[in-house]
């Protein structure tokens, strides 16, 4: 922790393990880009929590942002 990460749009999934304090997490980077939102429901499996990071400049992609959001928590897991 405590360094600075540049990033860029996902494209497709990144997957990574950090340990904090003998905690291990899991941390799926999923895009959001509408071809792979379908898939989105496939990684809810286990799923203690989900942080959603939006791109409050993005305007026009709020209402969109708001539905998935929404369609996330609507989900029942099998």
């Amino acid at each position: 922790m405590n360094e600075v990460v540049h990033t860029s749009p996902t494209i497709g999934s990144n997957v990574e393990e950090i340990v904090v304090k003998n905690t291990h997490f899991l941390m799926w980077d999923i895009g959001g880009q509408e071809s792979l939102r379908s898939s989105w429901n496939t990684y809810y499996s286990n799923t203690e929590f989900i942080i959603l990071v939006v791109d409050s400049i993005d305007r026009e992609r709020l209402s969109i942002t708001k539905e998935e959001l929404y369609r996330m928590l609507a989900h029942e897991v099998k």
